[in-house]
């Protein structure tokens, strides 16, 4: 975990640096920093609580970095987004901790103005992932193998079109030539075909006579939508919405990644944070129990999914 998160760092790092480099004149005012990070635990113990319940503990972790160039016509943005936490149910030596959020995502965004003050030419590229092992649990136990993991899946994805900026705090990003590049390194998921990669194939016995690729890459378009701004006095709202259709496969099921956390400042150095996340794929395929019949079955497909959390601890905005 601390050399992925070391390498990561190392080469935001890097590409920063570089830039800063090739400038002439070490002029800092073209460069814009801005930055949170949040800090939020919670400890839950019950003794004979008539209304139910069960011990737990909760460590949450936000950290934001948005650092961006602008220079006459021309603007660079390079965004860092990382949010990690993790939950056990009882306090005894039964439970273990497990993940309650888990997302690390990262862009960067050249625009040169087109025509008229808010049009601009743009190439982005981003990369969305996770930190560490997600699985399946069973009263607070680990089952089985892990179902996702760092790039497993990842995605890379490319745009190439206009921004209609009219505000600092607004932009829509139009790309016509998009790509997508689905990355699955664990092999025995990319043998199962898990978040749309090519599955292995096999013979009638179930054996595997080539294993399941472990890249996908898909051609399309794009629609990015991004807001942040104090929507009232100590309260931001930061928020991306992903549209991206692939056109040579269904171009019709639009892969939606919308991603929104508000910050309300209580304190200089405390504030509640609100994360609300969703993801729609038409290729990651998800089980769910099939309450109509009340069988075991489960019923696949794709479907939305959402993450929430609620958290109020140790803020500091720079």
């Amino acid at each position: 975990m601390k050399g992925k998160l070391h390498y990561i760092l190392t080469l935001s790092l890097a590409v920063l640096s570089g830039a800063a480099q090739n400038e002439t004149k070490k002029d800092t005012s073209y460069w814009q920093k801005s930055g949170f990070f949040g800090l939020n635990a919670s400890q839950t113990q019950l003794s004979n609580w008539q209304g139910g319940g069960q011990n737990n503990v909760a460590i949450n972790s936000i950290f934001n970095l948005q650092v961006q160039y602008k220079k006459d016509k021309q603007e660079w943005l390079n965004k860092l987004d990382a949010q990690y936490g993790v939950i056990k149910i009882g306090l005894g030596k039964g439970g273990s901790f497990q993940k309650n959020i888990d997302q690390l995502f990262a862009l960067s965004k050249y625009n040169i103005n087109a025509f008229s003050k808010y049009w601009y030419y743009v190439a982005q590229i981003d990369y969305r992932t996770q930190f560490a092992p997600g699985y399946a649990y069973d009263n607070g136990k680990p089952v089985g193998k892990a179902v996702s993991d760092y790039n497993s899946p990842g995605y890379i994805q490319l745009a190439l079109g206009l921004d209609y900026k009219p505000a600092n705090y607004f932009s829509a990003t139009m790309a016509p030539l998009a790509g997508k590049i689905t990355v699955v390194n664990r092999q025995y998921l990319a043998d199962d075909g898990a978040f749309g990669v090519e599955e292995a194939v096999k013979d009638t016995a179930g054996a595997i006579i080539t294993h399941g690729k472990k890249v996908r890459t898909e051609f399309g378009g794009r629609l990015v939508l991004k807001f942040k701004k104090d929507i009232v006095k100590n309260v931001n709202l930061d928020s991306y919405l992903d549209l991206f259709s692939n056109y040579l496969v269904k171009p019709q099921n639009i892969d939606v990644v919308f991603n929104n956390l508000v910050t309300i400042k209580i304190t200089k150095y405390f504030t509640t944070n609100i994360i609300v996340n969703m993801i729609y794929d038409d290729d990651i395929t998800v089980k769910r129990y099939s309450d109509l019949y009340k069988t075991d079955d489960n019923i696949n497909g794709p479907r939305l999914q959402v993450i929430s959390t609620v958290a109020v601890g140790f803020g500091y905005k720079f």
